[in-house]
């Protein structure tokens, strides 16, 4: 029903805004028309009358047809070097996939910091977070949630959760729920993390495009410190507060994690491969630029390779999967092309579809009509404006896409920017990093629905355990964007130069 509603009400307000006459003068025409698209693509992605993938493909029709872009212009974002930055991390992730790398160094890490309920639990969000810095969060949580449950029915006595006394039935809620929250927050820490990250550095790219670049390494001067504060505080909150009637030892848990470390066997010819692949891309991302640490400048291979960018490094990683062997008689390499088409294509898609928006809301004049409009914010503080954008957005993503709503959110909060005479930046980026604080419903975020579905975490639990984590997320998040965020990358909160050259402007 919900579905059929958002069908008849998107295309309703699409026909509306296209009909309705508006002095050109208020409202330009081709502006006019860019917000019709607008409004329709934002309605759909909420409701989902048709997959946020297919709404992502609109722009090529629309635009074109009502001559805001070429088209040309409107397939140009679908192609954008993030898109392949993805590409390459996505096939990347699926060769881990493929060959169980990542449970192995899942394993590894909780075996490492012990059995315990509390360090178990944070073993698996350690684990969870380090993995979903480089796959995507659902996978991540497919593949521990699962683990997670192997550990219940073997150090609880009963794996039914009705039947299980108090203290068991909130060790096996919080582990399952630890296990979601930290693939969310493991996937802010780094650009291909989670897929909001890519759509800021591309929408900035887009409407700005004489900002300086954000690479992979930049990202993890911010991403690192916020994983290294967030996960304990998350830990916390769950062990000590949300679930603190836990058990204080679990029996047998050592020999359970013995025994699943055990069935991994010897490392394959597969997960070495892609290990030594997975570790060179990571150092080219993080070498691939000169550092400058004020006096002294650390060269990176751009002095070697001047055209070499994060999207140039993961493509050269899945290459190097395709052409690794291992098994070369029978011609069996790392990756091949049936597990790489089942990376989430859709994801990039969405990337296209917000950088067209983007591109559409300048050409068309729209972004110049907001910014005239937007003025009257004028001297609402700063730091108000962050919260209140924080938890719209935090909330918002309790009932909808992230992904949709970060692509919707950018170039309304770069036009914002500007009209208020604040970096951009700052506000772009609270809106992507804060669409990834969603922990309240099972509806949320996948690995939330994941958790959920184990039986294990009932709905006043999540709601109970998760609405303190949104509002701890916006918290630490403001803390650090007026700390961490200024040093690593460089920015302030006033308009920067590059704005003005900007074609809203």
């Amino acid at each position: 029903m919900n579905k059929s509603i958002g069908l008849i009400l998107g295309i309703a307000a699409f026909l509306a805004l296209l009909l309705i006459p508006i002095d050109p003068e208020v409202l330009p025409t081709a502006a006019r028309y860019a917000a019709a698209v607008t409004v329709l693509m934002a309605i759909f992605w909420i409701t989902q009358p048709i997959p946020i993938e297919a709404t992502a493909l609109i722009p090529i029709v629309a635009f074109p047809l009502l001559g805001i872009l070429s088209p040309a212009e409107a397939c140009a974002p679908y192609a954008d070097k993030v898109i392949f930055l993805f590409l390459g991390g996505f096939i990347i992730a699926m060769s881990m996939q493929r060959w169980g790398l990542h449970k192995r160094i899942a394993l590894k890490i909780i075996e490492f910091t012990g059995t315990s309920p509390r360090r178990l639990i944070l073993g698996f969000m350690i684990a969870t977070a380090f993995l979903s810095m480089w796959m995507s969060n659902t996978a991540t949580a497919m593949m521990m949630v699962p683990i997670a449950i192997a550990i219940i029915a073997t150090v609880l006595p009963t794996k039914v959760y009705k039947d299980m006394t108090q203290e068991h039935k909130a060790f096996a809620g919080c582990i399952v729920l630890a296990v979601a929250y930290a693939a969310s927050i493991g996937g802010i820490a780094t650009l291909i993390g989670t897929p909001a990250n890519g759509i800021l550095v591309a929408q900035m790219q887009t409407i700005f495009p004489d900002a300086p670049a954000v690479d992979f390494f930049t990202w993890l001067k911010f991403g690192i410190p916020l994983l290294l504060i967030f996960i304990p505080l998350t830990w916390a909150w769950l062990t000590r507060v949300a679930y603190r009637k836990m058990p204080k030892t679990l029996d047998h848990a050592k020999e359970a994690l013995k025994s699943e470390v055990a069935a991994l066997g010897p490392m394959s010819r597969g997960e070495k491969n892609t290990l030594a692949v997975f570790l060179l891309t990571a150092f080219l991302w993080v070498f691939e630029k000169n550092k400058d640490f004020g006096t002294f400048t650390l060269p990176g291979l751009e002095m070697i390779f001047p055209g070499i960018d994060d999207c140039t490094v993961a493509i050269f990683g899945a290459l190097l999967l395709f052409l690794l062997p291992v098994n070369w008689r029978k011609q069996e390499f790392t990756m091949n092309w049936q597990w790489a088409v089942r990376i989430p294509w859709g994801i990039l898609l969405l990337f296209g579809g917000g950088m067209c928006l983007s591109a559409a809301f300048i050409k068309s004049g729209l972004a110049q009509s907001i910014v005239d409009y937007f003025t009257v914010l004028n001297g609402v503080p700063v730091i108000l404006l962050i919260i209140i954008i924080a938890l719209v957005v935090c909330f918002l993503t309790e009932v909808t896409s992230n992904t949709a709503i970060a692509s919707v959110m950018m170039p309304i909060l770069a036009v914002t920017g500007l009209s208020l005479g604040i970096n951009p930046w700052i506000l772009m980026m609270t809106a992507a990093v804060c669409s990834s604080f969603a922990f309240m419903l099972p509806v949320a975020t996948p690995p939330n629905a994941i958790a959920y579905s184990t039986e294990y975490v009932e709905m006043k639990d999540m709601v109970k355990a998760g609405w303190a984590l949104n509002l701890l997320g916006v918290a630490v998040f403001t803390i650090l964007l007026y700390t961490v965020v200024m040093w690593a990358f460089g920015f302030t909160m006033d308009l920067p130069e590059w704005a003005f050259t900007t074609t809203i402007k």
